[in-house]
Protein backbone atom coordinates (compact mmCIF):
# COMPACT_ATOMS: atom_id res chain seq x y z
CA UNK A 1 0.00 0.00 0.00
CA UNK A 2 2.68 2.83 1.12
CA UNK A 3 4.28 1.08 -2.85
CA UNK A 4 0.81 2.57 -4.26
CA UNK A 5 1.72 6.02 -2.89
CA UNK A 6 -0.54 5.44 0.85
CA UNK A 7 0.27 6.49 3.76
CA UNK A 8 -0.46 3.93 6.16
CA UNK A 9 -1.25 4.15 9.89
CA UNK A 10 -1.53 0.88 11.92
CA UNK A 11 -4.05 0.08 14.56
CA UNK A 12 -2.39 0.17 18.17
CA UNK A 13 -4.14 -2.91 18.76
CA UNK A 14 -3.16 -4.66 15.92
CA UNK A 15 -1.89 -7.36 17.11
CA UNK A 16 -3.43 -7.80 20.43
CA UNK A 17 -5.11 -11.61 20.72
CA UNK A 18 -8.82 -11.49 21.04
CA UNK A 19 -11.09 -12.64 23.48
CA UNK A 20 -14.75 -12.77 23.06
CA UNK A 21 -15.91 -10.54 26.16
CA UNK A 22 -17.61 -7.72 26.24
CA UNK A 23 -15.19 -5.63 27.82
CA UNK A 24 -13.17 -6.10 24.90
CA UNK A 25 -15.83 -5.80 22.42
CA UNK A 26 -16.45 -2.07 23.35
CA UNK A 27 -12.80 -1.16 23.29
CA UNK A 28 -12.85 -2.73 19.96
CA UNK A 29 -15.52 -0.82 18.74
CA UNK A 30 -14.13 2.63 20.65
CA UNK A 31 -10.96 2.27 18.55
CA UNK A 32 -12.71 2.04 15.41
CA UNK A 33 -14.99 4.62 16.10
CA UNK A 34 -11.46 6.49 16.77
CA UNK A 35 -10.14 6.27 13.36
CA UNK A 36 -13.59 7.10 11.92
CA UNK A 37 -13.34 10.23 13.67
CA UNK A 38 -9.93 10.96 12.56
CA UNK A 39 -9.99 13.58 9.74
CA UNK A 40 -6.62 12.66 8.60
CA UNK A 41 -7.42 8.99 7.70
CA UNK A 42 -10.08 8.72 4.13
CA UNK A 43 -9.70 5.10 4.20
CA UNK A 44 -9.49 1.75 6.28
CA UNK A 45 -9.10 -1.22 5.14
CA UNK A 46 -9.02 -4.45 7.47
CA UNK A 47 -6.16 -6.46 7.84
CA UNK A 48 -8.03 -10.02 7.94
CA UNK A 49 -11.47 -12.03 8.06
CA UNK A 50 -12.19 -14.40 11.13
CA UNK A 51 -14.48 -13.96 13.38
CA UNK A 52 -16.01 -11.38 15.80
CA UNK A 53 -17.35 -8.29 13.61
CA UNK A 54 -20.62 -8.97 14.86
CA UNK A 55 -20.11 -8.43 18.38
CA UNK A 56 -19.10 -4.74 17.99
CA UNK A 57 -22.35 -3.88 16.50
CA UNK A 58 -24.22 -2.94 19.82
CA UNK A 59 -21.42 -0.27 20.78
CA UNK A 60 -21.14 1.70 17.73
CA UNK A 61 -22.54 4.86 16.82
CA UNK A 62 -24.05 5.43 13.64
CA UNK A 63 -23.63 9.13 13.62
CA UNK A 64 -19.98 8.80 14.14
CA UNK A 65 -19.51 7.00 10.76
CA UNK A 66 -22.18 8.67 8.98
CA UNK A 67 -20.74 12.37 9.94
CA UNK A 68 -17.38 11.41 9.04
CA UNK A 69 -17.42 8.99 5.63
CA UNK A 70 -14.62 7.05 4.24
CA UNK A 71 -13.76 4.30 2.32
CA UNK A 72 -14.03 1.44 3.90
CA UNK A 73 -12.83 -2.35 2.59
CA UNK A 74 -12.86 -5.81 3.80
CA UNK A 75 -14.90 -9.11 3.17
CA UNK A 76 -16.18 -12.39 5.12
CA UNK A 77 -16.50 -11.54 8.41
CA UNK A 78 -16.61 -7.84 7.76
CA UNK A 79 -19.63 -8.16 5.75
CA UNK A 80 -21.40 -7.41 9.34
CA UNK A 81 -19.94 -4.19 9.37
CA UNK A 82 -20.67 -3.57 5.95
CA UNK A 83 -24.48 -4.11 6.52
CA UNK A 84 -24.24 -1.96 9.76
CA UNK A 85 -22.96 0.69 8.00
CA UNK A 86 -25.47 0.44 5.14
CA UNK A 87 -28.36 0.32 7.11
CA UNK A 88 -27.44 2.04 10.20
CA UNK A 89 -25.33 4.83 8.68
CA UNK A 90 -26.53 5.09 5.60
CA UNK A 91 -22.80 5.01 4.09
CA UNK A 92 -21.51 2.76 0.88
CA UNK A 93 -18.90 0.42 1.59
CA UNK A 94 -16.08 -1.54 -0.37
CA UNK A 95 -16.25 -5.32 -0.44
CA UNK A 96 -12.35 -6.10 -1.30
CA UNK A 97 -9.41 -7.91 0.08
CA UNK A 98 -7.68 -7.48 3.26
CA UNK A 99 -4.53 -6.77 3.72
CA UNK A 100 -3.46 -10.39 4.03
CA UNK A 101 -4.85 -10.90 0.85
CA UNK A 102 -2.74 -8.78 -1.17
CA UNK A 103 1.08 -9.41 -3.02
CA UNK A 104 3.14 -6.79 -3.90
CA UNK A 105 3.81 -5.37 -7.32
CA UNK A 106 1.32 -4.06 -10.20
CA UNK A 107 0.01 -7.29 -11.49
CA UNK A 108 -1.89 -8.88 -8.73
CA UNK A 109 -5.52 -7.70 -10.01
CA UNK A 110 -7.03 -8.18 -6.17
CA UNK A 111 -4.25 -5.42 -5.39
CA UNK A 112 -4.87 -3.35 -8.81
CA UNK A 113 -9.21 -3.59 -8.05
CA UNK A 114 -8.36 -2.45 -4.98
CA UNK A 115 -6.28 0.74 -5.92
CA UNK A 116 -8.34 1.74 -8.71
CA UNK A 117 -11.75 1.15 -6.44
CA UNK A 118 -10.15 3.81 -3.87
CA UNK A 119 -8.66 6.24 -6.20
CA UNK A 120 -11.21 6.64 -8.98
CA UNK A 121 -15.12 7.38 -8.39
CA UNK A 122 -16.75 5.70 -11.06
CA UNK A 123 -14.00 3.00 -12.90
CA UNK A 124 -14.96 2.20 -16.23
CA UNK A 125 -14.11 -1.32 -16.34
CA UNK A 126 -16.54 -4.48 -16.58
CA UNK A 127 -15.81 -5.81 -13.37
CA UNK A 128 -15.82 -10.06 -13.70
CA UNK A 129 -16.42 -9.87 -17.62
CA UNK A 130 -14.43 -13.36 -18.79
CA UNK A 131 -14.55 -15.03 -15.39
CA UNK A 132 -18.19 -14.29 -14.40
CA UNK A 133 -20.79 -17.19 -15.86
CA UNK A 134 -24.23 -16.09 -17.28
CA UNK A 135 -26.55 -18.92 -15.95
CA UNK A 136 -29.61 -16.88 -16.76
CA UNK A 137 -29.21 -13.60 -19.50
CA UNK A 138 -30.51 -10.50 -18.61
CA UNK A 139 -29.09 -7.34 -17.72
CA UNK A 140 -30.80 -4.93 -14.50
CA UNK A 141 -29.85 -1.45 -12.70
CA UNK A 142 -29.78 -1.74 -9.00
CA UNK A 143 -28.04 -0.78 -5.72
CA UNK A 144 -24.69 -3.43 -5.01
CA UNK A 145 -25.68 -5.01 -1.70
CA UNK A 146 -24.49 -8.41 -0.03
CA UNK A 147 -21.36 -10.28 0.64
CA UNK A 148 -20.71 -12.98 2.86
CA UNK A 149 -23.56 -15.49 2.96
CA UNK A 150 -23.86 -16.64 6.50
CA UNK A 151 -23.25 -13.18 7.76
CA UNK A 152 -25.56 -11.95 5.67
CA UNK A 153 -28.18 -15.05 7.00
CA UNK A 154 -26.81 -13.22 10.49
CA UNK A 155 -28.76 -10.10 9.86
CA UNK A 156 -32.25 -11.56 9.10
CA UNK A 157 -34.79 -9.83 11.68
CA UNK A 158 -31.88 -7.40 13.35
CA UNK A 159 -32.32 -3.43 12.95
CA UNK A 160 -29.72 -4.07 10.40
CA UNK A 161 -31.08 -6.27 8.41
CA UNK A 162 -29.75 -6.57 4.53
CA UNK A 163 -31.97 -4.08 2.39
CA UNK A 164 -32.35 -6.35 -1.10
CA UNK A 165 -34.62 -3.94 -2.51
CA UNK A 166 -34.53 -3.21 -6.07
CA UNK A 167 -30.84 -4.51 -5.17
CA UNK A 168 -28.22 -6.42 -7.72
CA UNK A 169 -27.77 -8.65 -4.56
CA UNK A 170 -23.99 -10.13 -4.52
CA UNK A 171 -23.23 -13.94 -2.34
CA UNK A 172 -20.11 -15.46 -1.65
CA UNK A 173 -18.92 -18.45 0.79
CA UNK A 174 -16.17 -20.63 1.76
CA UNK A 175 -16.12 -23.82 2.75
CA UNK A 176 -18.98 -25.00 3.20
CA UNK A 177 -20.99 -28.14 1.90
CA UNK A 178 -23.90 -27.61 -0.36
CA UNK A 179 -26.73 -28.18 2.24
CA UNK A 180 -25.61 -25.43 4.48
CA UNK A 181 -25.14 -22.93 1.51
CA UNK A 182 -28.79 -24.47 0.49
CA UNK A 183 -30.65 -23.87 4.27
CA UNK A 184 -29.06 -20.45 4.10
CA UNK A 185 -30.82 -19.39 0.70
CA UNK A 186 -33.57 -21.35 1.37
CA UNK A 187 -33.97 -18.65 4.98
CA UNK A 188 -33.46 -15.67 2.91
CA UNK A 189 -36.29 -16.84 0.69
CA UNK A 190 -38.42 -17.69 3.28
CA UNK A 191 -37.68 -14.42 4.83
CA UNK A 192 -38.74 -12.39 1.68
CA UNK A 193 -35.58 -11.03 0.96
CA UNK A 194 -35.09 -12.58 -2.41
CA UNK A 195 -38.61 -11.02 -3.79
CA UNK A 196 -38.04 -7.63 -4.80
CA UNK A 197 -34.61 -8.32 -5.88
CA UNK A 198 -33.12 -6.91 -9.54
CA UNK A 199 -30.44 -9.12 -10.30
CA UNK A 200 -28.02 -12.05 -8.28
CA UNK A 201 -24.50 -12.42 -8.66
CA UNK A 202 -22.80 -15.17 -7.02
CA UNK A 203 -19.13 -14.92 -6.16
CA UNK A 204 -16.94 -17.68 -4.70
CA UNK A 205 -18.62 -20.37 -3.29
CA UNK A 206 -16.13 -23.06 -2.31
CA UNK A 207 -18.37 -25.97 -2.92
CA UNK A 208 -17.55 -29.75 -2.80
CA UNK A 209 -16.47 -29.56 -6.37
CA UNK A 210 -18.85 -32.79 -7.10
CA UNK A 211 -21.44 -31.13 -6.06
CA UNK A 212 -21.25 -28.15 -8.14
CA UNK A 213 -23.64 -29.56 -11.30
CA UNK A 214 -26.73 -30.15 -8.72
CA UNK A 215 -26.03 -27.18 -7.04
CA UNK A 216 -26.68 -24.91 -10.04
CA UNK A 217 -29.78 -26.73 -10.52
CA UNK A 218 -31.09 -26.48 -7.36
CA UNK A 219 -30.24 -22.46 -7.32
CA UNK A 220 -32.37 -21.79 -10.70
CA UNK A 221 -34.76 -23.78 -9.58
CA UNK A 222 -34.93 -21.87 -5.91
CA UNK A 223 -34.98 -18.76 -8.02
CA UNK A 224 -37.02 -19.75 -11.16
CA UNK A 225 -39.68 -17.07 -10.12
CA UNK A 226 -37.60 -14.20 -9.71
CA UNK A 227 -36.90 -14.05 -13.86
CA UNK A 228 -33.53 -11.79 -13.19
CA UNK A 229 -30.15 -12.24 -14.54
CA UNK A 230 -27.79 -14.15 -12.39
CA UNK A 231 -24.29 -14.96 -13.15
CA UNK A 232 -21.61 -17.46 -11.06
CA UNK A 233 -18.23 -17.96 -10.90
CA UNK A 234 -17.86 -14.09 -10.61
CA UNK A 235 -14.09 -13.53 -9.50
CA UNK A 236 -14.83 -11.86 -5.81
CA UNK A 237 -15.02 -13.52 -2.06
CA UNK A 238 -12.29 -16.42 -0.52
CA UNK A 239 -10.64 -17.15 -3.42
CA UNK A 240 -7.96 -15.36 -6.07
CA UNK A 241 -8.34 -12.52 -7.45
CA UNK A 242 -10.69 -11.07 -4.65
CA UNK A 243 -12.64 -8.14 -6.72
CA UNK A 244 -13.19 -4.76 -4.83
CA UNK A 245 -17.01 -4.51 -5.50
CA UNK A 246 -18.88 -1.11 -4.04
CA UNK A 247 -21.56 -2.15 -1.80
CA UNK A 248 -24.19 0.65 -2.00
CA UNK A 249 -23.38 1.95 -5.22
CA UNK A 250 -25.94 1.64 -8.04
CA UNK A 251 -24.21 -0.79 -11.10
CA UNK A 252 -25.51 -2.57 -14.08
CA UNK A 253 -25.45 -6.45 -13.77
CA UNK A 254 -25.12 -7.85 -17.62
CA UNK A 255 -25.54 -11.67 -17.99
CA UNK A 256 -24.88 -11.99 -22.20
CA UNK A 257 -24.18 -15.31 -23.57
CA UNK A 258 -22.06 -17.65 -21.66
CA UNK A 259 -20.15 -14.66 -19.26
CA UNK A 260 -21.49 -11.31 -17.48
CA UNK A 261 -20.44 -8.59 -16.00
CA UNK A 262 -20.81 -5.54 -13.30
CA UNK A 263 -20.36 -1.81 -14.13
CA UNK A 264 -20.35 1.38 -12.00
CA UNK A 265 -23.29 3.29 -12.87
CA UNK A 266 -22.36 6.03 -10.56
CA UNK A 267 -19.95 7.60 -8.18
CA UNK A 268 -18.48 5.51 -5.33
CA UNK A 269 -19.03 7.64 -1.96
CA UNK A 270 -15.84 8.96 -0.18
CA UNK A 271 -13.43 8.09 -2.56
CA UNK A 272 -10.30 9.48 -1.75
CA UNK A 273 -7.75 12.27 -2.70
CA UNK A 274 -4.77 10.79 -4.81
CA UNK A 275 -2.53 9.40 -1.39
CA UNK A 276 -4.76 9.67 1.03
CA UNK A 277 -3.79 8.24 4.89
CA UNK A 278 -4.91 4.88 5.07
CA UNK A 279 -5.42 3.13 8.54
CA UNK A 280 -5.15 -0.45 8.99
CA UNK A 281 -7.60 -2.50 11.70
Amino acid sequence: MEEAGYKVILDAEINTFRRFQRREDERRAENLMAIWRNPEVKAVISCTGGYGAMRLLPYLDPEVFRKNPKSFVGYSDITALHLWLMRRAQLRVFHGPTLDDLFPGANDPSAQSLITALTTPRPQTQLGRGSARSVRPGNAVGRLTGGNLSLVQQTVGTPYEIDTRDAILFLEETRDPMSVVDERLLHLRAAGLLRHVRGIVFGQLSLDRSEEDEFEDFLLDLVSELEVPILMDFPAGHEVPNLTLPLGTEVEIVADGSTGWLSYREDALAAPEDRPRLSLV
